[in-house]
């Protein structure tokens, strides 16, 4: 069976990843998501943005398995091997945009790239036949996490980009365009989470950014404390829907 589709996959996968937080580190990437105007308020305190280290050891070892020879007979890896590819691809272009100001505007289509590309991937690997391995079940979980927090990422990238644009937010002050953002990304939480047979690793990821804005808006009552009851609120879905979100449980995407 044709490998090349996988092998080129697999590393496009793991080059971008070793790519992309060199970028960071030469510049490309300030203050953990771009350059963030001043009246950005749905940012997580500074620690929340480790979460990206999680997310690309988990990409480049989603890379790593897919040179594995036997993945040659797996329909699963071939099914989103491109798409790995395509995520992780994305990934490094934002993240060149996001090194300017003026470029703001335009890290929401790569944004969205990302996170269309990483979507067709999970579908692709949660097809449960043939019965996928240990090591299949494990890569799993730091794709579901990259999910989550592209999903959260992009609220805050939008927000972000209208304020490159210097969009005037039709007179309502930022601090209720954040409220207004965090009810989304709680309901976002929910509906997305449901879809995906209540997949409450993927829900976590909004515990943590929640957290941490709650911890980086201190500053602001307002929003620390809708975040804070935001992270509760999605802990409350977790706990609620946790004997249905055990192994084997249907999701609605699949």
């Amino acid at each position: 069976m044709n490998r090349l589709p996988l092998i080129a996959s697999g590393l496009i996968t793991m080059v971008s990843v070793v790519l992309t937080p060199v970028l960071g580190a030469l510049g490309a990437f300030q203050n953990g998501n771009g350059p963030v105007p001043s009246r950005e308020l749905f940012l997580p305190a500074d620690y929340a943005f480790t979460i990206w280290s999680v997310n690309y050891v988990g990409l480049f070892a989603l890379g790593v398995w897919l040179l594995q020879r036997a993945q040659a007979a797996n329909p699963r890896a071939r099914a989103a091997a491109p798409w790995l590819a395509v995520t992780a691809a994305a990934n490094v272009v934002w993240i060149v945009l996001a090194g300017s100001v003026a470029l703001t505007p335009w890290t929401v289509p790569a944004l969205i790239v990302m996170e269309v590309a990483a979507w067709v991937a999970y579908l692709r690997l949660m097809v449960p036949r043939p019965a996928p391995t240990r090591t299949e079940r494990w890569l799993r979980v730091p794709l579901r996490i990259y999910l989550g927090w592209l999903s959260v990422a992009t609220i805050a990238n939008s927000a972000a980009a209208l304020n490159a644009l210097r969009w005037s937010g039709w007179g309502v002050s930022p601090v209720t365009w954040t409220l207004v953002m965090i009810a989304a990304a709680t309901a976002v939480a929910w509906v997305v989470g449901r879809l995906a047979g209540h997949d409450n690793v993927y829900r976590a990821v909004f515990v943590w950014a929640f957290v941490g804005i709650t911890v980086g808006q201190a500053g602001t009552p307002a929003v620390a404390w809708a975040s804070g009851i935001a992270a509760v609120a999605v802990l409350g879905m977790i706990g609620w829907t946790w004997p249905r979100s055990a192994p084997g449980h249907r999701s609605v995407l699949v």
